[in-house]
């Protein structure tokens, strides 16, 4: 059973490769066609998975199925996963590649919930601060949540800042519920 991590190896390794020769961008494209065929045929997903179908068939059939609708370099890389009984990682492309993809420019995406939105002047500041902070490109997606009473939750990848009025109040509580029964 193969699991993300090895996808974002394989994926890394492609993309990386792709930065080196010029077609970073062609192959990102290739990716999202490639996504996207993986996603709506699940016939296809079910010959490319299955253990009993020989390599060769496999490869014949991406061939057939791409073409040349996609770089040579892309048609290496599915027919080494193929090679490499690899096959499955297709299965985790769509939901790793743009990650990878992302990490690979330098930008970063980072979610941010207020009680009051960010516009304008307020929302180019917090903007250049955090790229100060980070030293990357920023992807901000900002949220209003009402239920955090004031303040901010920042999240940067899998890391949360939770500067909330809400989480302070919880946390003012648990330590005055600690003191009581001390």
């Amino acid at each position: 059973m193969l699991d993300k991590s090895v996808a974002i190896t394989f994926i890394d390794a492609l993309l990386e490769v792709a930065s080196k020769k010029g077609q970073f961008e062609q192959i990102e494209k290739d990716l999202d066609l490639v996504c996207g065929v993986i996603t709506k045929h699940d016939n296809l997903k079910k010959v490319l998975f299955h253990p009993s179908i020989p390599r060769n068939d496999k490869k014949d059939l991406i061939k057939g199925v791409f073409g040349k609708s996609i770089s040579d370099l892309m048609m290496n890389f599915l027919c080494l996963l193929v090679d490499r009984r690899k096959e499955k990682i297709l299965e985790f492309i769509p939901d790793v590649y743009r990650t990878v993809a992302d990490k690979q420019k330098g930008v970063v995406k980072i979610r941010v919930q207020t009680v009051v939105s960010l516009t304008g002047d307020r929302l180019d500041n917090f903007r250049k601060q955090l790229k100060k902070v980070t030293g990357k490109t920023i992807e901000l997606e900002v949220v209003q949540n009402p239920n955090i009473l004031g303040g901010m939750v920042i999240q940067i990848g899998n890391k949360m800042i939770d500067g909330s009025v809400a989480n302070r109040l919880k946390n003012l509580k648990t330590r005055l519920l600690s003191l009581r029964t001390a």
